[in-house]
C-alpha cells in the first residue's frame, strides 16, 4: 500500500500527501523513502509540466515524525550507512528541484520530517497544539544526518540553529516563526489555503550568513567549553553535533553530508546512544500502558485539588491547561489566593515560552474555581489531595471526601511516601483510593507514580493511568510500599550524602562527585531543594518501615533546630540568596563533629550509587514494580538519574553484578546498610544480569 499520494493540478502545482496506511503517524523507512524518490524523479521530468510542489500530511496530529527508530535499532553499521545515504540523496533531490517547493506542516514535524521541510524552499505551519517543529536527535544520542545539521544553520543562523540542535528542541509554530524556521502560520482549517500562495514565491537560496562563517570557530570554542562544563563530556552527541553544525554549513553539500553521516555512524555505536534510544521507547510505552485485564474506562472530566500549596497549585494549573475544569480548595482565602497567584505565574511563564497564547492562558485560569470554604464535589470525577505530608491530616481529608463526592469518583493522594492503604481505610470506599505522585516542578517533570494499594480496584487504577496519560504525563504503576519507587531508591543516596558530610567530606566534593557521575544536581543541593524538613519526614517514614538498612541523617535534626530548612529558608547545605547562584554554606561545618576524616573523592560517588543500585534491586525483589525497566524508567524520569547510563539496574549490569556485590560487601564492613540484598547476591552467584541485552555503559 502506498504512503504518498500524488495529485497534479491544472495550474501545474503538484501535491504530495503523506498518509501511512494503518498507522496514526507518518515515519520514514526504506520503503517510504524509495516511494518519495520515485515521486520526485517523476515530477522532475519536464514533460509532466510540474511548476511547483506542495508537501502535506493527512494525519490529524502528525506531519512526519522522523525515521523509523525501531528499524534503525536493528541495523548494522553498513545498513545504517546506506539508510543515511538514501535519505541524504532524496532530500538533495528535493532541494535541487527547479521549481518552488513548500512544506505545509500540521502536527509533529520532527527529526527526518523537519529535515524534509528544511529541504523545501518555504514552510507554512498551523498554530495547532499538535504542531511541533524541530530536531530532537541529540536527545537520542545522535544528530540530524539527512541535511538538518547543515540546512538549519543556513536557514536561521548558527546561534539559533545550535540552540535547537544541541537542545534537541521542538518548537510551537509561533516560536518557529519567530526563529525563522517557518515562514507563515495559519489555523489548521486554513493550512492549504495559506500554503498555496507560497508556491508562487520562487526558489530560495539558503547560505550561511557571512558573519556566522567568520565567527564559527569562536562560537564552536565557546559553546564547547560551556557544554563540557554542563555535561562533563557524558553526552558525545552534543559535542559531535556542535562540530558538524559549525563546520558543515560553510562546506559544499557532498562534504557536509559526509560529515553528518560519519558523526552518526560514530555515535550510534556508543552505549550512551543505545541507552537514550531505549529511554525514548520506554516513554512511548508509558504513553500507551494499560492496567492488565481491565476494559477502557470512562474518561476523567472535571477534577478537584485539595491543598493550594506549591504542589497543589501546580497540579491544578497543569490539569486546567489540558482543558479540564478544576476546583482548588484550601482551608482559608489567603492560601487559595496564594495558590491562584502561583497558577497565574505558571500560565504567564507558559505564554512567554509560547506554550500558550494569552487567550489560552486566560481560559486556563478561568477553568479553575478557587474554593476557600468547603464546597460540594459531586460534579468532579477525580479529587487529588495535595495537603501537608502528615498522615492524620490526610486521613481527615479523605474521611470527609466520602460525603462530598460521588461514590464513583476517584480519590487520589499526591503523597510522596505515606501508605495509600492506610489512607484508603479512612474512607467508606477504599477501593476508589489511589496514589498519584507528581514530581516537583510539575511543569517540568513528566513522571507520575500511580500507586495501587491492595484495596484499590483494578478499574480505578486503570482510570487513573488513563487520566495521567491524557494530561500529557508518563505513568509508572507501583505497588503501595513506603516511599514507593523513586523516593525509596533516592533516600539512601541522599542520606549517604549527608552522612559523608557528617563524617568530614566537603559539601562541594560530595555534590561534584555525583555531577561527574552524570546526575543533574548534587544530592546535598537536591536536599536543599526538597526542604530539610521534608527530607527529615521522608527519612523518618522509611527508617521506621525498613529499620534494618535505612538510616536517618544525623545532621538534619541539627539543621532543623538551627532553622536551616534549605532553599525555602534561604540556607541549608547551601546559601540561597535571591536572584543569585547558591554557594556552599561553610558555617554548617560547626554542626558536625570535629576531627572527621573525609572520604577519598573516587569513593564518594561509588558509595552513593551502590546504595541506589541495592535499593533498586530490593524494589524489584519485592515486586514493587513489574520489571527492571520500570525501575530504571522511573529513576531517570523522576530524578534525572544519568540518562546515558540507562538507570541504576542497567548501570549495575554495565559495572558487573559480581563487582557490585563485592563492593557492597566491602563497604558493609563499616555499615550494614551496604549489605547486598538477596537478589543481587543470587545474580552474582549465577553470573546473571537484570537485562539480557545489557551493553557496557560509558565510563
Amino acid at each position: 500500500m502506498q504512503t504518498i499520494q500524488r495529485q497534479l493540478k491544472e495550474d501545474g502545482s503538484c501535491i504530495l500527501t503523506f498518509d501511512r496506511p494503518d498507522s496514526p503517524v507518518n515515519i520514514f523507512d526504506v520503503g517510504t523513502l524509495d516511494e518519495l524518490e520515485a515521486h520526485l524523479e517523476a515530477i522532475a521530468q519536464p514533460g509532466l509540466g510540474v511548476k511547483s510542489l506542495l508537501i502535506i500530511s493527512s494525519k490529524p496530529a502528525v506531519f512526519i515524525a522522523g525515521a523509523d527508530l525501531r528499524a534503525i535499532q536493528q541495523m548494522s553499521q553498513d545498513a545504517l550507512g546506506r539508510f543515511i545515504d538514501l535519505g541524504q540523496r532524496i532530500f538533495a533531490k528535493l532541494a535541487a528541484l527547479r521549481f518552488t517547493t513548500v512544506a505545509a506542516i500540521h502536527g509533529a514535524c520532527v527529526g527526518g520530517g523537519c529535515e524534509l521541510a528544511l529541504a523545501c524552499d518555504w514552510r507554512v505551519a498551523t498554530v495547532d497544539h499538535s504542531t511541533k517543529i524541530g530536531l530532537p536527535e541529540t536527545k537520542l544520542g545522535i544528530l540530524p544526518a539527512w541535511g538538518g545539521s547543515t540546512r538549519m544553520p543556513r536557514l536561521i543562523g548558527l546561534a539559533a540553529a545550535l540552540d535547537i540542535i544541541l537542545g534537541g528542541k521542538t518548537l510551537a509554530a509561533k516560536a518557529a516563526l519567530k526563529r525563522g524556521l517557518v515562514d507563515a502560520v495559519a489555523p489548521s482549517e486554513h493550512l492549504l489555503a495559506a500554503a498555496l500562495p507560497w508556491l508562487k514565491k520562487g526558489k530560495r537560496k539558503h547560505e550561511l550568513p557571512i558573519g556566522d562563517a567568520v565567527s564559527a570557530p569562536f562560537i564552536r570554542g565557546k559553546v564547547r567549553a560551556d557544554l563540557m562544563k554542563k555535561t562533563r563530556g557524558h553526552y558525545p552527541a552534543l559535542l559531535e553535533a556542535l562540530e558538524v553544525a559549525t563546520r558543515a554549513p560553510a562546506l559544499k553539500d557532498p562534504v557536509a553530508m559526509a560529515l553528518e553521516k560519519a558523526a552518526v555512524l560514530k555515535l550510534s555505536a556508543l552505549p550512551s546512544s543505545r541507552s537514550l534510544i531505549r529511554l525514548f521507547f520506554q516513554q512511548e510505552r508509558a504513553k500507551k500502558f494499560t492496567f492488565p485485564g481491565t476494559p477502557p474506562p470512562a474518561p476523567v472530566g472535571a477534577a478537584a485539588v485539595i491543598g493550594a500549596g506549591v504542589m497543589g497549585s501546580a497540579i491544578a494549573q497543569w490539569i486546567s491547561s489540558r482543558g479540564r475544569r478544576v476546583i482548588l480548595r484550601d482551608i482559608d482565602a489567603s492560601r487559595v489566593a496564594a495558590g491562584m497567584a502561583s497558577i497565574t505565574q505558571l500560565f504567564d511563564a507558559g505564554v512567554r515560552r509560547h506554550l500558550f497564547t494569552p487567550k489560552e492562558a486566560r481560559d486556563g485560569i478561568d477553568r479553575i474555581s478557587p474554593a476557600p470554604a468547603e464546597v460540594p464535589l459531586h460534579a468532579v470525577d477525580l479529587v487529588i489531595e495535595a495537603a501537608v505530608e502528615k498522615m492524620e491530616i490526610k486521613k481527615k481529608v479523605f474521611a470527609r471526601l466520602d460525603d462530598l463526592t460521588r461514590p464513583d469518583a476517584i480519590l487520589a493522594t499526591n503523597t510522596s511516601a505515606l501508605s495509600i492503604s492506610e489512607l484508603a481505610r479512612a474512607t467508606r470506599h477504599p477501593e476508589r483510593v489511589v496514589g498519584l505522585h507528581f514530581f516537583n516542578p510539575v511543569q517540568q517533570m513528566q513522571l507520575v507514580e500511580v500507586i495501587k494499594a491492595p484495596e484499590t480496584s483494578p478499574a480505578v487504577a486503570e482510570r487513573a493511568i488513563r487520566f495521567v496519560q491524557s494530561i500529557g504525563k508518563l505513568p509508572v504503576l507501583v505497588k503501595d510500599s513506603p516511599g514507593f519507587v523513586v523516593n525509596r531508591i533516592l533516600l539512601p543516596y541522599m542520606v549517604e550524602a549527608a552522612e559523608l558530610f557528617w563524617a568530614g567530606s566537603k559539601i562541594a566534593e560530595i555534590d561534584e562527585s555525583m555531577l561527574d557521575f552524570g546526575m543533574p544536581m548534587g544530592p546535598l543541593r537536591l536536599t536543599d531543594e526538597v526542604g530539610i524538613d521534608v527530607a527529615e519526614d521522608v527519612s523518618a517514614t522509611l527508617t521506621s518501615a525498613f529499620p534494618e538498612w535505612m538510616r536517618a541523617p544525623r545532621i538534619l535534626p541539627k539543621m532543623l533546630e538551627a532553622k536551616l530548612l534549605g532553599k525555602k529558608s534561604g540556607a541549608g547545605f547551601y546559601q540561597h540568596p535571591k536572584g543569585k547562584e547558591p554557594s556552599v554554606n561553610n558555617a554548617l561545618r560547626k554542626l558536625r563533629p570535629k576531627g572527621g576524616q573525609p572520604f577519598p573523592r573516587e569513593e564518594l560517588a561509588l558509595r552513593m550509587v551502590l546504595l541506589m543500585i541495592n535499593e533498586a534491586a530490593r524494589c524489584l525483589e519485592e515486586k514493587i514494580v513489574e520489571t527492571a525497566a520500570d525501575i530504571d524508567f522511573a529513576m531517570v524520569m523522576g530524578t534525572g538519574f544519568a540518562p546515558f547510563r540507562g538507570g541504576p539496574l542497567r548501570h549495575a549490569d554495565a559495572l558487573g553484578i559480581e563487582k557490585v556485590v563485592d563492593d557492597l560487601a566491602r563497604f558493609a564492613q563499616t555499615g550494614l546498610h551496604f549489605k547486598p540484598c538477596a537478589l543481587l547476591v543470587n545474580l552474582a552467584r549465577n553470573k546473571g544480569k537484570f537485562y539480557e541485552d545489557s551493553n557496557p555503559s560509558p565510563g
